[in-house]
């Protein structure tokens, strides 16, 4: 196993306290940490892709016996890659609890909880700050300690508030999904062809079967009459499909070596 070495750490320690970054950010991190600690480093961005894949994959084998990993979460809503540091030996949400109060961590779930029974995986602001009178054997919360917690999930990148609604970040995603699969097994489904948790996508009227926007578009890009992937039943797709398909930034390149993306989940 190679060693990690002070520009490792370095590149964990930022994870750990910045908790998720996007592609470009880690290429930036990958390259100061080189320079900092006089790492080779290739100048050209798709030269470095390679070394930048093996630098994730050492860390993630020294931290996985501690059931840590950095692994990548894809934007529901427009596709974008974000890495982050991911627990895997907890599902549930009190792995929070180092940050939030016991009042704020029960108002969190309740959101989720609200979110998942909605039909568009978004909420309201103000059915959002009504929660607070739902909070159960915990301290109440007023509506501007939820303003403020809001506020706070949102820089913290938990949450997306966006034009009045609220949704799951790529974040929760990412390090929530267990515990969102857990708890509400029956309303929530994954995705047919990237087999992570959906909230936003398309869904067959015919089967039931789940579709990322991305994936869909991916999916059916080149497709005049696109149909359910599903087997068994293989029905027209209804629904409108993006045909502009932006160029995805990931922290790897697209080779057939599948066995080395899914070691070290980026």
């Amino acid at each position: 196993m190679t060693q990690m070495n002070d520009g490792h750490r370095l590149f964990l320690q930022s994870f750990m306290s910045r908790g998720i970054l996007n592609a470009k950010e880690v290429k930036q991190l990958f390259k100061i940490c080189c320079l900092k600690y006089k790492i080779p480093h290739p100048e050209n961005e798709r030269e470095a892709q390679a070394p930048l894949l093996e630098f994730v994959r050492t860390i993630n084998n020294h931290i996985e016996p501690f059931h840590m990993q950095i692994r990548k979460g894809v934007s529901e809503d427009d596709g974008s890659s974000s890495y982050g540091l991911v627990c895997t030996s907890e599902s549930t949400i009190t792995k929070l609890a180092s940050d939030y109060t016991p009042s704020e961590l029960e108002f969190f779930k309740k959101l989720i909880e609200i979110i998942v029974a909605s039909d568009n995986a978004e909420v309201g602001s103000t059915e959002t700050l009504n929660l607070v009178s739902r909070l159960e054997n915990v301290k109440k919360l007023s509506k501007d300690d939820a303003e403020d917690l809001l506020s706070r999930l949102e820089t913290n990148k938990w949450i997306k508030m966006t034009h009045g609604k609220i949704s799951l970040a790529t974040r929760s995603l990412l390090e929530l999904d267990q515990y969102i699969l857990e708890i509400y097994q029956d309303d929530v489904e994954k995705c047919n062809i990237c087999k992570k948790l959906c909230l936003k996508g398309q869904t067959c009227p015919s089967c039931g079967t789940k579709l990322h926007f991305h994936c869909a578009s991916k999916l059916f890009e080149k497709e005049e009459n696109p149909k359910c992937p599903k087997q068994g039943c293989k029905k027209a797709w209804p629904h409108e499909i993006k045909r502009t398909p932006r160029k995805e930034e990931t922290i790897y390149s697209r080779t057939p070596e599948k066995s080395q993306k899914r070691k070290a989940d980026v």
